[in-house]
């Protein structure tokens, strides 16, 4: 059971888990810009914007909060 959760390539692994927090660290600024440029149209998508930000703020504080080495 423990073999299966070996990674091959940690240095791949690494680096796209890392671009992945990029890629939604950069959906949430390019949102909220859009928010920031016409209101008027984001209105009627109010929750589904809401549900976006706490799903990737989440995503994002994961990888920077599991991506730390401990000290000890």
């Amino acid at each position: 059971m423990a073999e299966e959760n070996v990674i091959v390539d940690k240095a791949a692994y690494q680096s796209n888990r890392r671009y992945m927090a990029w890629t939604a660290l950069a959906t949430m600024l390019i949102a909220t810009t859009a928010v920031l440029i016409w209101p008027d149209r984001f209105a009627a998508a109010d929750s589904i914007l809401m549900m976006m930000y706490g799903s990737l703020s989440a995503l994002v504080g994961a990888y920077f909060g599991f991506a730390t080495p401990k000290k000890k």
